[in-house]
């Protein structure tokens, strides 16, 4: 519900770009694989931040990355709500050398 009051519908969860898994449940630990900025299967965004991306661009990338996210944890879990809490989140952002 907090999604959709968002505007936020969830895409399906991407396949693996590579040789690699999406997501690994370990317990109740669920880890993801880093996303791409992909909407609609396009990537949003490519380049370095400051330099060929504008900062509004840059967050929109990183939101179309955390949209991904949350489609990989449903993918794994069924449903969001299983989510208890967020232990750590590892962002990388190109950017230029000044930016």
């Amino acid at each position: 519900k907090r999604l959709s009051d968002l505007g936020v519908t969830l895409p399906v969860a991407a396949a693996p770009a590579a040789n690699y898994v999406p997501y690994c449940r370990t317990g109740n630990l669920l880890f993801t694989a880093g996303q791409l900025p992909l909407k609609d299967g396009k990537l949003q965004a490519s380049g370095l931040l400051g330099r060929d991306i504008d900062t509004a661009s840059g967050k929109d990338a990183a939101k179309y990355c955390a949209i991904n996210i949350l489609a990989q944890a449903k993918a794994a879990l069924g449903d969001l709500e299983k989510i208890r809490r967020l232990v750590k989140i590892t962002v990388f952002v190109a950017s230029a050398p000044d930016f």
